[in-house]
């Protein structure tokens, strides 16, 4: 039989014995749980159990992150969840769990962070789509000659897009670009955009993003923006207090038009709030997972104006909530508006929120709350973050409500536990569970 070369138990010694030598005088077992890949890998240790001796002893013997580097050559480009155990007698036990769609990975513990319960879902801000007002219309400033007659006095040498890959990118949107917009790749389908005078207190300027450019236009796909359903589903998107911008986190009507040379990207918006225009400017922050802060009322005046600031987005108000101790805040601050809910310490009694229709998202632990139980009172519950602990309860109880669309984990716990509650969670979907590969190592 061959064994897979991550599977191969003489590929693990050097990092068994790593772990041993860096671990505390007198310590019997040490256990390390973590992430590899080809790009980087990272977890933490734990020694006889106890969260108190947790880390590693850097000064003993090798650097064990050092033995994990050729590891992770091992991959076959997957990424990986590990658990090893490196016990004081010199053997070892190592188990691998490989990448899966419906599992996303984490660096803390536990390393299995969430799991995807529905293929191809995505959070609900990340669903939205946007909605035709009517009586919005092309800002009345915006003007097709004056942007041309700039873009070709900035870049007189400039290559313009063809009137076809023009027609196939607005073919590919779906809709017509406005002529301002259409106009500035007439003129140039690449280059630096910057204007004269240089003032930092003002709009500076954009790198055109060419309309054949797919890596910059893939960057609004949502799962790009959101990366796991983690950080998808607790992101809220606060109304535009001037009505201007949908509250999306993300929108097929945005169209990429440039950069600012940071990884931001300015987009046009075809599908404005009731009080925005056709066409208005947006910028999208990529330290941002979700939603668009607008610039300008159009492209044209966002090159001939040069605005000084951009506008934010709507504060999140009522929509996300965190109940506990540290924050001073009770069950009553929830809103009817409340889609994220975080719920620390404790313990809270849920049963007042049943049969509200708004909360989506609840991050909370089993001895936070009385019963949780109650949480299948939430109709719109798409994503419930718990303890190892807590999912054990209500996969006992069979109480895991039908509305979840993903599951997410947190804090520490057995590895074996952890597993077991992915399994469980995966089983009662009809989804694939986890392949774990168990590999012991012996003393050399």
């Amino acid at each position: 039989m061959v064994i897979e070369p991550l599977h191969d138990p003489d590929a693990w010694r050097p990092f068994v014995a790593a772990l041993l030598r860096s671990a505390p005088p007198g310590v019997r077992e040490t256990e390390f749980v973590g992430t590899l890949s080809p790009g980087g890998f990272g977890g933490s240790t734990v020694h006889d159990g106890d969260r108190q001796l947790s880390g590693l002893d850097l000064d003993r013997g090798d650097r064990p992150m050092d033995a994990l580097r050729p590891l992770a050559k091992l991959t076959d480009g997957r990424e990986v969840a590990i658990r090893v155990v490196a016990r004081s007698a010199g053997d070892g036990l190592v188990s691998v769990v490989a990448a899966a769609p419906q599992v996303t990975f984490g660096m803390g513990n536990p390393v299995l962070e969430a799991l995807l319960l529905v293929p191809g879902a995505d959070p609900e801000p990340f669903r939205r789509t946007p909605v035709h007002h009517d009586g919005v219309a092309v800002s009345p400033d915006a003007d097709a000659a004056a942007v041309t007659a700039l873009v070709r006095e900035l870049l007189p040498d400039a290559q313009p897009a063809s009137p076809a890959a023009l027609a196939e990118a607005e073919s590919r949107l779906g809709a017509a670009l406005p002529d301002d917009v259409r106009a500035l790749y007439l003129a140039a389908d690449s280059g630096e955009l910057i204007l004269p005078p240089r003032d930092k207190n003002r709009f500076y300027g954009l790198q055109i993003v060419g309309l054949e450019d797919a890596a910059a236009r893939a960057y609004l796909e949502p799962k790009a923006r959101y990366l796991s359903w983690t950080h998808g589903a607790t992101e809220v998107v606060g109304p535009d207090p001037h009505g201007r911008v949908q509250a999306l986190a993300s929108s097929p009507a945005w169209f990429v038009v440039g950069d600012d040379w940071g990884g931001n990207l300015y987009v046009v918006d075809l599908a404005p709030g009731p009080r925005g225009t056709v066409g208005q400017v947006l910028f999208v922050d990529h330290e941002l997972s979700s939603g668009a802060q607008w610039v300008a009322p159009s492209l044209t005046e966002l090159l001939l104006r040069r605005p000084a600031d951009i506008a934010g987005q709507g504060p999140e108000g009522g929509l996300l909530v965190r109940v506990g101790r540290r924050t001073g805040v009770t069950l009553a601050a929830v809103r009817p508006e409340t889609e994220v809910l975080y719920v620390r310490g404790g313990p809270v009694d849920l049963a007042p929120l049943a049969g509200h229709s708004r909360i989506r998202t609840l991050a909370t632990s089993s001895d936070a709350v009385t019963d949780l139980s109650a949480v299948t009172g939430l109709p719109a519950l798409e994503f419930l973050e718990l303890d190892v602990a807590g999912w054990q309860q209500l996969l006992r109880a069979g109480r895991v409500p039908p509305t979840l669309l993903a599951a997410g984990l947190r804090g520490h716990a057995d590895w074996q536990a952890t597993v077991e509650v992915v399994n469980g969670l995966l089983t009662l979907r009809g989804q694939p569970v986890l392949d774990v590969t168990e590999i012991p190592v012996s003393s050399p």
